[in-house]
């Protein structure tokens, strides 16, 4: 039986583009693929059960003369410039890397950018001079599946070692990298019965899953995932042991995730509460005193890491969803109310359509946000001010492919992102060039 892997895995269309806020998931557009064949998805990967690509179709024999291709649409956009407009400025050329791109963070002091590839590879840059420093490649996972998610540890006084990084894999792993160095720290498998963490000698129940999505909590003290089995898992991150495992709900208010979970995130001033989404439309939140959700709320369809806190109003909530119309999103964290809806482009504009969102991403202060996606191949910089009008400041058009990951720097100077063209861009924030909104 194939393996379906769903959103962060393969090159870009829609995992469900007919889904919508008011539409539940149908099993014809949003459901994982199955066995018989490829799911609609492009992101998607079909792989045998020993790890293998499937190659697809049989290649013609060797002695048959290739047919010339004619232009199509999809080598016409392969082709395109970039165009970039407003607060960003580029930084350096494009850096190709060996493979797709699923996920970019800047590391705590923004001297890198690490890139989780879809070899299941970690390059790390400098952001100075864009030279590529290290390539992180345990020999134990499988390179045929990606590098889903990454996540920067925070510094802490009761870790010995500074610049350790956290890598997801769709593989089922979790390593702990020490990026200066190049070498792993810890392994914690979750597509095993058991959970073993190498560094400790320790185990933990876990049960067979891929993780999407990694991240921290603002002290550094734990860290959760959350994948393909709808589980939510929180790890101590000094024992590298599983703390709690959270799957279900109240059973009256809610009753934990049904599909695919792609982005969590724990409250920034609640030890004990996270926020996760992914393809059932739900906002989950989740108290791990009782490990499980304790209420949800319906709307985003999030395919990435699309979902954050304000960072400076922890009472709202900041979504990117996967569809061409109200996708970009304030919600109360208290009640689920939907506050406000972002338009992506002019609200003027006849066809005010936006890009399918994988990623949407605050800066530090809550001043920006970057959201980026598929369908138009765009990244926008956002001004978030609370008092006047949330619009464009920045954007780069016209790429060649689907972004599927987006972040900005600490400092809010830097803006990188990549996807499925294999290209790590990188952008300066003019912080003031800026005299009009931009779309």
């Amino acid at each position: 039986m194939s393996l379906g892997l769903g959103r962060p895995f393969g090159s870009a269309s829609s995992i469900a583009a007919s889904s919508s806020s008011s539409s539940a998931i149908s099993s014809s557009s949003t459901l994982p693929p199955t066995a018989t064949g490829p799911s609609p998805h492009s992101r998607d990967r079909l792989f045998d059960p020993n790890g293998s690509k499937k190659s697809g179709p049989a290649p013609a024999a060797a002695t048959a003369t290739p047919k010339k291709k004619l232009g199509s649409l999809g080598n016409l956009v392969s082709k395109r410039e970039a165009t970039v407009t407003g607060q960003l400025r580029a930084r350096a050329p494009a850096y190709k890397e060996a493979s797709e791109i699923f996920s970019v963070k800047f590391s705590l002091d923004d001297e890198y950018v690490a890139a989780g590839l879809g070899d299941a590879s970690i390059a790390i840059h400098s952001t100075r001079t864009n030279e590529l420093l290290h390539t992180l490649a345990p020999p134990t996972i499988d390179s045929h599946l990606p590098c889903t998610s990454i996540a920067f540890r925070p510094d802490s006084a009761s870790y010995k070692n500074k610049n350790v990084m956290v890598a997801a894999y769709a593989s089922g792993d979790i390593v702990h990298w020490h990026t200066t160095s190049a070498q792993p720290i810890s392994h914690i498998s979750e597509s095993t019965p058991t959970s073993t963490s190498t560094s400790t000698s320790t185990s933990s129940s876990a049960s067979l899953n891929q993780p999407y999505c990694i991240t921290y909590n603002p002290s550094g003290s734990h860290f959760a995932t959350a994948g393909s089995d709808c589980c939510v898992r929180v790890y101590d991150g000094s024992a590298v042991r599983l703390a709690t495992t959270m799957s279900t709900g109240t059973g009256a208010d809610t009753a934990g995730h049904s599909n695919r979970v792609f982005v969590v995130r724990f409250h920034p001033e609640d030890p004990h509460c996270l926020v996760s989404a992914g393809w059932d439309n739900t906002v989950q939140i989740w108290d791990t005193r009782k490990s499980r959700s304790i209420r949800s709320f319906y709307g985003p369809h999030i395919c990435g890491e699309a979902l954050s806190f304000h960072p400076t109003n922890p009472t709202q909530l900041i979504t990117g969803s996967y569809r061409k119309d109200h996708a970009l999103q304030l919600w109360s964290f208290l009640d689920g109310t939907l506050l406000e809806t972002v338009p992506w482009t002019h609200p003027d504009n006849p066809d005010p359509h936006s890009t399918l969102l994988y990623s949407v991403t605050p800066s530090t202060s809550g001043r920006y946000v970057v959201a980026a996606g598929g369908s138009m191949h765009q990244v926008k910089l956002f001004g978030m001010g609370a008092t006047t009008a949330k619009r464009p400041v920045g954007m780069v058009t016209n790429l060649p492919g689907t972004v599927y990951s987006a972040a900005m720097s600490h400092d809010e100077k830097m803006v990188a992102f990549g996807g499925s063209d294999q290209l790590l861009w990188s952008y300066d924030v003019d912080l003031i060039g800026l005299t009009d909104f931009l779309y």
